[in-house]
C-alpha cells in the first residue's frame, strides 16, 4: 500500500503545484481520475488504527478524514475548483505525507 500512497501523493502535488505556480485552475478532470485512489486509500486508513494512537485522536483523524473526502467530492460535483484545491492539498495530502518517506531535497522545497 506504501508504493500506491506514494504514487498517489506524487501525482495531487504535480496538480497542486501546477494549480498554484503555473495558474492551471482547472483541476477538476485531473482530480476525478484520482477518485478511485483516493477512495481506496480512505478506506485502508480508516479500517485500523494504523499509528497505535489514542482511540479519541485516532476518531477524530478518521472524522477529519471523511470530512476532506466529502469537501472533495462535493467540490467536484460544483465544479467548486478553490474548495477541491484546498481540500486536496491541506486536507488529504496531509494525510498522505504521514506514509511517504520524502527525500531530504523534498522536504528543504516544501519549506520555500
Amino acid at each position: 500500500m506504501e508504493e500506491k500512497i506514494e504514487k498517489l501523493f506524487r501525482a495531487l502535488n504535480i496538480i497542486a503545484m501546477n494549480y498554484l505556480f503555473d495558474q492551471k485552475h482547472n483541476n477538476i478532470d485531473d482530480i476525478k481520475e484520482l477518485v478511485p485512489q483516493i477512495e481506496e486509500f480512505v478506506l485502508w486508513f480508516l479500517e485500523k488504527n494504523k499509528f497505535g494512537i489514542e482511540e479519541e485522536l485516532y476518531s477524530q483523524m478518521q472524522a477529519y478524514l471523511l470530512q476532506v473526502l466529502e469537501d472533495i467530492l462535493s467540490a467536484l460535483k460544483q465544479g467548486d475548483q478553490v474548495l477541491l484545491h484546498d481540500a486536496v492539498t491541506y486536507g488529504l495530502m496531509d494525510y498522505l505525507e504521514l506514509f511517504v518517506e520524502l527525500g531530504q531535497e523534498e522536504k528543504e522545497n516544501d519549506n520555500l
